[in-house]
Formats: C-alpha cells, sequence, structure tokens
C-alpha cells in the first residue's frame, strides 16, 4: 500500500505544477496587460486646466477685479491678460504642452468676442476640430462656457478653451 500511496502524490504534485504554472502564467499576462499600454490622462488634464482658467476669472460669484480697468466702462486690461500666467499661478515649463483661450462675449447676443485671452501654441487649434475625424493621437481639447456676473450688474458668457498635447507620454505609438 505504501507504494500506490506514493505514486498518488506524484500525480497530485504534477497537476499542483500545472496550476501553479497556469496561476503564475494568469497573473503574468493580466499585469503585463495593464503596464504595458499607457494612460491617457490629456482630456482630466485639460478639463482641470479649464475650471482652474476659469476659477482665475471668475470664482465665487465675482468677476476677478483685474479683468478690468474700469469695469464700468467695459475697458479690459491688457496687463491682465499679458501676466494672467502669473496672476493665477501658471506655469507651463520650457516645453508647452498646455493652450488656454477665455472669450468674453456680450450677454444676451453673443457675437464678436469682445475680449481675448491666450497662452500657449495657437496652432493647435486646428487639431480640434481634425480630432472629430479621427485622429486622435493629436492635442486633447475641452470646452467650458459660464456666464459671469460684473460688480456694475454687466452679464458676460465666457468661452474657456484648454488644450493639452503631450502625446508622447499618453499616446500609444
Amino acid at each position: 500500500m505504501l507504494n500506490s500511496k506514493k505514486g498518488g502524490d506524484k500525480i497530485i504534485s504534477v497537476y499542483w505544477f500545472f496550476i501553479l504554472v497556469l496561476v503564475a502564467g494568469g497573473v503574468f499576462l493580466m499585469v503585463s496587460n495593464f503596464y504595458g499600454h499607457p494612460y491617457d490622462v490629456r482630456e482630466v488634464e485639460a478639463d482641470i486646466l479649464a475650471n482652474q482658467v476659469s476659477d482665475c476669472v471668475y470664482y465665487g460669484g465675482k468677476l476677478n477685479q483685474n479683468v478690468f480697468l474700469v469695469p464700468e466702462q467695459k475697458i479690459f486690461s491688457e496687463l491682465f491678460a499679458n501676466n494672467f500666467l502669473e496672476e493665477c499661478g501658471f506655469t507651463f515649463g520650457s516645453v508647452p504642452e498646455y493652450y488656454f483661450e477665455i472669450n468674453f462675449y456680450e450677454y444676451p447676443v453673443p457675437g464678436n468676442s469682445l475680449y481675448e485671452i491666450s497662452k500657449g501654441d495657437p496652432n493647435w487649434k486646428t487639431d480640434c476640430e481634425l480630432k472629430d475625424e479621427g485622429y486622435e493621437k493629436l492635442v486633447t481639447c475641452v470646452e467650458k462656457d459660464f456666464f459671469a456676473k460684473n460688480v456694475d450688474g454687466t452679464i458676460y458668457f465666457i468661452k474657456v478653451l484648454s488644450m493639452v498635447r503631450k502625446t508622447e507620454q499618453n499616446v500609444k505609438q
């Protein structure tokens, strides 16, 4: 009887080895599949950028006081536009990977933009239109719009367009 028991142990050890190899192979395939592709977080980054730009222009029910030189006369401040990055605490770095554009329109009839602030590479705007045609490896664009009330009661319609490039870090080649 002892001999028959040893033979059964050999069969169980073969099955045990097979199960061990099967589990290890499955874990390896799952990990390589999970970490083998980069995450494309550009849309989330563009959304966060649009929210931060919007908060800098209009926060807590108040339009930023530096947007206008004279709010009653609707004279926009070029100093605010030129120093927007410093004023709002943005640092884009030496290689531009971000772009945003803020347009102020008169309410209730938005015609031409009254005032525009933009920072980054404006050539990316055409990439937003191409993305709808299947060019996903270009920049990622997010557009937000909202209404803002000035201290004198004037209401503005504001559009924020934000773009994130970062294709080398986020897009599978």
